[in-house]
């Protein structure tokens, strides 16, 4: 079996998504698919590859409807002028599609399909909007009203923000806590930026004769007593804020695998080795439970324990998913989301996966340490796992 290596990554800085206001996002006038796709032509151009070498191109999107539709993942491979025998795909698994797209291109590799694979994602949350705001996406009625299907509650679990606070209150995670962790959040985001750190993972984008190379959500001048005056988002006495969750976002990301042959040939440092994946369900009312056993089945498989792992990138749907999964694996803050993340950073959901994989391989390579996992919790109830070694 090949070994599938991360050799490079890039992504876009995230906007803040305004689906009630869209002259306010700053990419109102852009196409994710677009910057994925300039994603794409860089990428070639930096690693001097044969375009023709590439053996498919696996894009993730959450709200695959209205622009976001990829046309089966084709829509990035003709915007990037690939040569048309390049294959490629989307994929759905909400939060986690990009990070799917990435074990999907891995296992192409893995089993000598493929030698070189372009794993990413994107999602633009203003022009195609989460929740009650999207007309092209729409409950399911039938999982809504039929009483067989009650022990689901779908009008938690449809809800985010309430499995969010179903969880908190299960696990007795206080909001202190989350507030505290999300005013980290911002902090360390922006040291990130300010020590460099970003540099060689951003494109720039230029909209309307402004250049954007860095997060729009992040604030540099957070204070946690802002934070623990917001009011609660999703229900009354609710401790779920706007402060302690991740903001809408608009973005795109971008991995490229090899396989070890491939990565000789081109003479390549891989960034970092992917080394194993999972997915696992939960209750859907507390879908941030999902990395917790994602995580779990990837430790087992290899022999592993939670004190093995060196760095965490833990997607900050919630505050409370990354505090679940730190309390279930009695985890050093210090090791988790160590640049940021969905709080600060933002989660424009497709492009997600991809980003934590990414930042997970540099921060490896950055700090000389070697294991890392990537997880994240999936709307429905699932979460999915991913384990990278640094080469």
């Amino acid at each position: 079996m090949e070994d599938a290596y991360i050799v490079y990554y890039k992504r876009v800085p995230f906007s803040r998504a305004r689906p009630k206001d869209p002259e306010k996002d700053i990419y109102n006038d852009l196409k994710m698919d677009k910057l994925l796709s300039d994603l794409i032509r860089i990428s070639i151009e930096e690693t001097e590859i044969n375009p023709s070498e590439i053996d498919d191109v696996i894009t993730g999107c959450a709200l695959q409807a209205g622009e976001n539709w990829t046309y089966g993942g084709k829509h990035t491979a003709l915007l990037s002028e690939l040569p048309v025998s390049v294959p490629a795909m989307s994929m759905d698994r909400a939060c986690s599609s990009s990070l799917n797209a990435t074990s999907i291109g891995s296992m192409e590799i893995m089993l000598n399909k493929a030698g070189i694979v372009l794993a990413g994602g994107m999602e633009h949350m203003t022009h195609v909007p989460l929740g009650i705001d999207d007309p092209y996406i729409k409950p399911n009625m039938e999982l809504m009203v039929n009483p067989k299907y009650s022990k689901y509650n779908m009008n938690v679990s449809y809800n985010m923000g309430l499995t969010a606070e179903k969880l908190a209150a299960l696990k007795h995670i206080p909001r202190d806590e989350m507030d505290k962790y999300s005013y980290n959040s911002h902090i360390r985001a922006a040291k990130a930026y300010d020590d460099g750190f970003m540099d060689d993972e951003i494109m720039p984008v230029t909209v309307n004769g402004k250049t954007i190379d860095r997060d729009v959500g992040i604030r540099k001048d957070v204070s946690l007593e802002a934070i623990e005056s917001l009011k609660p988002a999703f229900k009354e006495n609710g401790i779920i804020t706007a402060g302690n969750s991740s903001s809408l976002n608009d973005g795109a990301s971008l991995l490229m695998l090899m396989s070890g042959s491939k990565v000789n040939e081109y003479g390549l440092k891989p960034v970092a080795k992917v080394v194993d994946f999972a997915a696992a369900g939960v209750d859907p009312t507390i879908m941030g439970e999902g990395p917790v056993p994602a995580t779990e089945k990837v430790l087992k498989r290899n022999n592993l324990k939670a004190d093995d792992i060196d760095y965490w990138e833990i997607n900050e749907a919630f505050a409370v998913v990354v505090l679940n999964a730190v309390k279930a694996f009695n985890l050093d803050l210090n090791k988790v989301n160590i640049h940021g993340g969905g709080i600060s950073i933002g989660h424009p959901l497709g492009a997600t996966g991809a980003r934590l994989a990414g930042t997970l391989a540099r921060t490896l390579d950055d700090r000389k340490k070697d294991l890392g996992i990537a997880t994240l919790c999936v709307g429905g109830g699932q979460g999915y796992s991913m384990l990278l070694e640094r080469v």
